[in-house]
């Protein structure tokens, strides 16, 4: 309202005046101000299609504003009720015995020819929109910065008192703080990259790549290739015939047999076209094929060409085929658009960075192994055959902060072979309670039962329990180390006295944090730091507790952001350079990709996890009638309450698919 006539007749000739003050907005509003219709129709101009809430009802209706109507003490309406003409201010007094302040303000006019008092609505809340694809694409293609301009931005806006002065903030003075304008600088370390074994003639070492990092596997096999099975079936649900289907099977088995896998025919074709009213026949098909061949284990789905029906579909059929009640079938989804292009630059040649990173998935749902390291001395031993440590990653998920129905997720992964390439994996979710909607509770809840079980699984699939423990922990904030670490790390050892009272596996406690504000810049050079690269100088470090910057990532587009990792525990008796080393060297074992991530590969795959068990609940709770009757419901089957009325549930996964199995990928 400062912009509006009265607004500006009143705070022209003051500066920096943001907003009005709310004593002469009624003023101005009042249907007996001489002025009123000016200031009246400048509001509407801006309030006109504007949706609103109604204050006065146990259930909030929401509105959507058409016009001003007379003021409250005018207005009248028929009142069906009492079968007369009424005020809105006497209906408001006798119905809802509310006293209106502001009788003689213009009543709103709804789109429904409905008229609320102006003083009893509140802005409905914005509808934030989900982030498409394209737009995320495009958002970091915009604000996307080169370190050398990252660094010389912060400069400037440093060396200029008018963008920031840290001096004349008052609690800087009183402490009597000075904030130098040149950012600090400290020596930092480059780790070495450990060599990535694919077969006994194709290693991939440091000196031999372009960039530390980032590598190519063409003209090598996978270490451990995993054949299709014999029984396999592709389902094509896109716009494309069975003769594209066949082009593309038969460049995926050229680039297969590149990489030592045996891709045999499919047994089953399946085409089929749908659209959004007809999913559920997408699942009673599937259903029909494993009625048919119990032993089918696997399916290549090319998903349709609209991407809200594909969405739909990629989320009912990961769901029927990863849940207990669902088929317990490994599946790999593909867009149409990746069955049909070849190669981008060449057509007549096959694109083999797309089959091979198809492969990459596919060979490790299919048990087997992309590749494997050899460390430095330094860290020989975690990586040996044979040895009986147990890499754990565990992340809460916590929901939009508009999707306040929704539970939280808990997903915790554990390595259960030496290199390590295959995880157990328990998920969960967990509610809270309806006073703490609007709060994050980050502690898990049920990690007892979940290290239990993981501990359990590797015993059995190993002969014995696990003698070590890594455990990687994502998404704690500083603030919360006291409380969330002492709850987890006491639900860890009450697991083990549980299973055996004379168990006392070592344990190291480790937090991954990604969202700080540090960035490192190399001082001799314009680019990113090379992968590899840790900090862990007291100058920027925890003077109370161990924590290191580690960047493990090659960063090829913008300014990389190194991950800070604390070590809260240890009782293994790492030294810096083994715990730094390990961390390192897990960045290394992701299967989906050939190259290192900026996180180790157990918090990697609990994200992907967490991700995917949030698919599960939004798939459960949104499905429409036609599908609920086809589709499993969210299998659950432990309940855990605890003070504070938190409580979790186990979400069940198939038992026909592989324990170690990585599906999520």
């Amino acid at each position: 309202m400062v912009q509006s006539p009265s607004g500006k007749a009143k705070y022209s000739r003051q500066r920096d005046v943001r907003m009005a003050d709310s004593r002469d907005v009624l003023q101005w509003l009042d249907v007996r101000n001489r002025n009123y219709r000016n200031d009246a129709e400048f509001l509407l101009k801006h309030c006109k299609h504007l949706r609103v809430q109604s204050q006065n009802a146990s259930k909030p209706h929401n509105y959507e504003i058409l016009n001003f109507g007379l003021s409250a003490c005018e207005q009248k309406f028929y009142w069906k009720a009492t079968r007369i003409e009424v005020t809105i201010e006497e209906y408001y007094k006798e119905e809802y015995e509310i006293v209106l302040k502001y009788p003689s303000l213009p009543t709103l006019e709804m789109r429904n020819g409905s008229f609320l008092p102006m003083e009893l609505v509140d802005v409905e809340p914005v509808r934030v929109k989900k982030v498409t694809d394209e737009q995320r694409a495009t958002m970091c293609c915009v604000s996307t910065m080169k370190p050398i301009e990252y660094e010389r931005t912060i400069k400037n806006i440093r060396a200029d008192p008018k963008k920031q002065c840290f001096e004349a903030d008052p609690f800087v003075a009183a402490w009597q703080m000075n904030v130098d304008v040149k950012m600090v600088t400290m020596r930092a370390r480059v780790l070495p990259m450990p060599e990535v074994v694919y077969s006994g003639i194709y290693r991939v070492r440091s000196e031999a790549t372009r960039k530390t990092g980032d590598w190519d596997v063409r003209g090598t096999t996978f270490y451990k290739p995993a054949d299709f099975p014999q029984l396999w079936a592709m389902i094509n649900l896109a716009e494309i015939s069975e003769e594209i289907c066949k082009e593309f099977y038969n460049d995926l088995k050229v680039v297969s047999q590149d990489r030592g896998i045996d891709c045999k025919p499919p047994e089953i074709y399946v085409e089929e076209r749908i659209n959004r009213f007809s999913t559920a026949k997408i699942i009673t098909l599937l259903s029909d094929i494993i009625a048919k061949n119990d032993d089918c284990k696997f399916f290549l789905i090319i998903l349709p060409d609209d991407k809200r029906l594909r969405t739909i579909v990629y989320n009912s059929i990961k769901k029927q085929c990863e849940l207990e009640r669902g088929f317990g079938v490994v599946s790999q989804m593909l867009c149409a658009v990746t069955v049909v292009g070849r190669h981008g630059r060449n057509p007549g040649k096959i694109d083999y960075s797309k089959f091979n990173n198809i492969l990459l998935k596919i060979n490790t749902k299919l048990n087997g192994i992309n590749h494997v390291l050899e460390v430095p001395p330094v860290i020989e031993r975690f990586f040996t055959r044979g040895h009986r440590i147990m890499y754990v990653g565990a992340d809460l998920s916590h929901p939009a902060p508009g999707a306040t129905m929704q539970p939280s997720v808990v997903a915790v992964v554990a390595s259960a072979d030496d290199i390590p390439n295959r995880y157990f994996k328990e998920v969960y979710q967990q509610f809270r309670p309806p006073q703490t909607r609007g709060e994050s509770r980050e502690h898990i809840v049920s990690l007892k039962q979940i290290m239990k079980s993981l501990i359990s699984q590797y015993a059995k699939h190993r002969g014995f329990p696990p003698s070590a423990i890594v455990f990687y922990r994502d998404g704690i904030s500083e603030s919360e180390f006291d409380s969330v670490f002492d709850k987890e790390l006491t639900s860890i050892r009450e697991a083990c006295v549980e299973l055996s009272p004379a168990y006392r596996p070592y344990l190291t406690y480790i937090v991954v944090s990604k969202r700080h504000h540090t960035k490192l810049f190399p001082s001799k050079s314009d680019k990113n730091v090379p992968a590899g690269t840790v900090v862990d100088s007291p100058d920027i470090t925890n003077s109370t507790k161990y924590d290191f910057y580690l960047c493990s990532h090659h960063g090829a587009l913008g300014t990389s952001r190194p991950t800070h990792y604390y070590v809260l525990y240890d009782d293994n008796k790492l030294k810096p350079d083994e715990v730094q080393m390990l961390t390192y060297a897990l960045c290394y074992t992701f299967a989906r990709c050939t190259r290192s991530v900026s996180i180790p590969a157990p918090v990697k795959y609990a994200d992907l996890l967490a991700i995917r068990a949030t698919l599960y609940i939004k798939s459960d709770d949104q499905s429409d009638t036609e599908s609920v009757s086809s589709e499993a419901r969210l299998p659950v089957n432990q309940s855990t309450n605890v003070e504070g009325g938190l409580r979790s549930e186990r979400i069940v996964l198939s038992s026909r698919i592989a324990p170690e199995c990585p599906f999520f990928l």
